[in-house]
């Protein structure tokens, strides 16, 4: 059934009426820049303005024409907020990490769609949704075997871990055009000129950096990979952020590079611009970690998938830590053995990390099978409504960054272990590393050009995230994450399509035909809500 279209106007009326969106959104504009002014955000309203202006330009010139939501248009809009909240919050007097986690909500119906596409096709999309099933029925059972439910904590833990399935599964949604790809490298060389630019400033203008940057912190420490100067922030407010941004896109260009898209000279001088960033930056376990998987993707690309080539892996990656320990010395050795309890020391125990980890670990032996149950240990709804456990364990007494409410969320893992036991937070961690493994089969061995880069990229994605989750609360932070997971789905939708395209090839030639010579339908290029 075709339903009617409205009458269209005359052309003079249609055309005067364009005009009445534009005049809406300027009056808005001054209503909301005026309001941040009057409150005393003047710089924030500065910073405000350019984005929406961007945006408005966009939207008046018809630009957007060409994304589709639920294909292009779910993957700009989280880009867009991750890079925009980020930078926000460098200079907003309110938080807007927050927004992430609220536009996962309207969401899920993507990543619902993702979820039957993934199950119905793979057996790790199975597997999957029996992980899942067995954390929050384990999570929800311990909560009920330890007694009284706290029905506040409960619900809002439970939402604050469903985030995670949400964001592996939205990328399955996505689909990405070329010239899509190329607004995507454009946008990873304006965020390396924005990265330099205000690290030039920092250094070179601290004063000025820090009326601009007013919430820029963590940067007084000194840099362990550039002695003298101390950690920068960059655009960002923290050298976390700064050393996030630049390790995922270094391995994005990486991957670029070795798929031999882009100019050689323009992919090297990215790729050393985003070492700079990270250098600068200071964080060792960025830094490590993305070089790690550009020497993982690049071994890859240049040995055949066998067996020997894996225990060649295995062998050169403990002769790499071997050496990396013995460079370290004997000092340095031993300070990482006490700060991760290896080694028995009063002062270790005091380390916010290796407590929380610890304790973790203790919770999920003294109630297996079960846990301590949602919302009661390592987690925001624990750190906000419930620290009856925290008590128990005699924080309060014991540690002096509990009782200035520190640290409490400087970890991932602790947390599901001792909320789900050892079987519901053993079985998303190992999913995790499972996931990140079959990236890298898939990046290893599929022949086709596009294909072989999409998992690449969602190797990178995943392993940045599932490495960086054992040193911070990461893994279920779509500030940081959401991207990098999206990149799996995107693979994963498009091999899809290329094996039923190859299918439909092979049925209408009845022969072999080349995995080079065929590719998906085409995305349409229209903005479908």
């Amino acid at each position: 059934m075709k339903f009617p279209t409205a009458p269209r106007l005359p052309g003079k009326l249609r055309s005067s009426l364009s005009a009445l969106p534009l005049v809406l959104v300027c009056l808005l504009s001054v209503v909301l820049f005026g309001g941040l002014v009057g409150l005393g955000a003047g710089v924030f309203a500065l910073i405000l303005i350019a984005p929406v202006l961007v945006f408005g330009l966009l939207l008046f010139t018809n630009s957007f024409s060409s994304f589709r939501f639920g294909g292009e248009g779910v993957f700009w809009l989280m880009l867009g907020l991750t890079l925009l909240t980020a930078l926000a919050d460098t200079v907003s007097p309110v938080r807007t990490r927050g927004v992430m986690s609220i536009m996962l909500i309207p969401l899920a119906i993507y990543a619902l769609r993702g979820l039957f596409i993934f199950a119905g096709n793979s057996w790790l999309g199975k597997l999957l949704v029996v992980v899942f099933g067995l954390f929050f029925a384990l999570g929800a059972a311990s909560s009920m075997v330890a007694g009284r439910i706290h029905w506040h904590p409960f619900f809002y833990q439970i939402g604050y871990d469903l985030k995670l399935p949400i964001m592996l599964l939205l990328g399955f949604s996505v689909t990405l055009g070329e010239r899509s790809e190329q607004r995507f490298w454009l946008l990873v060389k304006a965020v390396l000129v924005l990265c330099l630019a205000a690290l030039a400033l920092e250094f070179a203008a601290p004063s000025v950096h820090h009326l601009i940057a007013r919430n820029a912190g963590g940067g007084l420490n000194g840099n362990p990979l550039v002695p003298g100067l101390h950690l920068a922030t960059g655009p960002f407010v923290h050298p976390s952020v700064l050393a996030s941004v630049g390790s995922l896109f270094l391995c994005c260009v990486f991957v670029r590079r070795l798929s031999g898209q882009g100019s050689t000279a323009g992919n090297y001088a990215l790729l050393a611009g985003f070492l700079l960033v990270l250098a600068l930056a200071g964080e060792r376990q960025e830094i490590f970690d993305a070089l790690a998987a550009c020497a993982i993707l690049l071994f890859a690309a240049k040995m055949k998938p066998r067996i020997s080539a894996v225990l060649l892996a295995v062998a050169a990656v403990a002769l790499l830590l071997g050496v990396l320990l013995l460079l370290l010395g004997p000092v340095h050795r031993a300070e990482l053995g006490l700060q991760w309890g290896l080694l028995p020391s009063y002062q270790a125990l005091g380390n916010p990390r290796t407590v929380l980890y610890l304790d973790g670990f203790h919770l999920a032996n003294t109630y297996f099978p079960f846990g301590t149950g949602f919302g009661k240990f390592g987690g925001d709804a624990a750190r906000m409504y419930d620290r009856s456990v925290y008590e128990m364990l005699g924080y309060s007494t014991r540690y002096w960054w509990y009782r200035q409410d520190l640290y409490l969320l400087d970890t991932y893992w602790p947390n599901l272990f001792a909320e789900t036991g050892w079987l519901g937070g053993g079985a998303v961690f190992l999913f995790g590393g499972v996931m990140t493994l079959f990236a890298l089969q898939r990046a290893w061995t599929v022949q086709h050009p596009r294909e072989r880069m999409l998992w690449r990229l969602a190797f990178v994605g995943h392993f940045l995230a599932f490495t960086g989750s054992l040193t911070a609360p990461i893994y279920g932070d779509p500030n940081t994450v959401a991207i990098p997971f999206m990149f799996f789905g995107m693979a994963f939708a498009y091999s899809l399509k290329l094996r039923r395209a190859e299918a439909a090839e092979r049925a209408k030639h009845g022969g072999e035909v080349s995995p080079h010579a065929v590719q998906p339908a085409p995305v349409p290029a229209t903005w479908a809500a």
